[in-house]
């Protein structure tokens, strides 16, 4: 009887823990850190019009373009945790790569791993050849996602830096 009554206890203290710490929630760490108030996707359509409704024209979606391999080999391998890789064109003709992610803790640790940046939502990640639909992304709401030390010493003040899931990457509201 009394080790029934302590197992119960037991049980009800760690419910509490899980409530207050947040534990066991089925969005992931993107759903209560920076990335919690950004635009999230479920198809590639999704991000599509996650694109255009932040002022990118995005044309001629496609899965592979002959034109186009930036993260391709990426998009196959697991380690990188990403779902699905599609391609469209801005309004010059230049590509945008849109990454739908699974899992964005082994994006982030496979992107510290090497260099480079991209615009992120919740779960997916996209990088355009233009300067000018970069820029449009970040100053309509979604966040720049980097790994590089350097990058992250750019940033001026009054601009936000949050950490990311993994050490030495970072998000910003901040155009790279």
């Amino acid at each position: 009887m009394r080790l029934s009554k302590t197992l119960a206890a037991g049980a009800v203290a760690l419910s509490a823990l899980v409530t207050l710490t947040g534990c066991g929630d089925d969005g992931g760490e993107a759903a209560s850190g920076p990335l919690s108030n950004l635009p999230k996707a479920s198809t590639m359509a999704d991000v599509q019009k996650a694109v255009v409704e932040r002022g990118v024209s995005c044309d001629q979606l496609r899965k592979s373009s002959q034109e186009n391999d930036y993260m391709e080999d990426e998009a196959k391998d697991p380690a990188w945790g990403i779902q699905e890789r599609a391609l469209c064109q801005d309004g010059a003709g230049r590509w945008v790569t849109m990454l739908l992610i699974g899992d964005m803790a082994k994006f982030q640790g496979a992107l510290a791993k090497g260099s480079g940046s991209f615009s992120v939502g919740q779960n997916f990640a996209i990088s355009a050849v233009s300067d000018y639909a970069g820029q449009s992304l970040v100053q309509n709401g979604l966040l720049v996602l980097s790994c590089n030390p350097d990058r992250r010493e750019k940033v001026p003040s009054g601009f936000e830096i949050h950490e990311g899931l993994v050490k030495g990457c970072f998000t910003t509201n901040y155009d790279l």
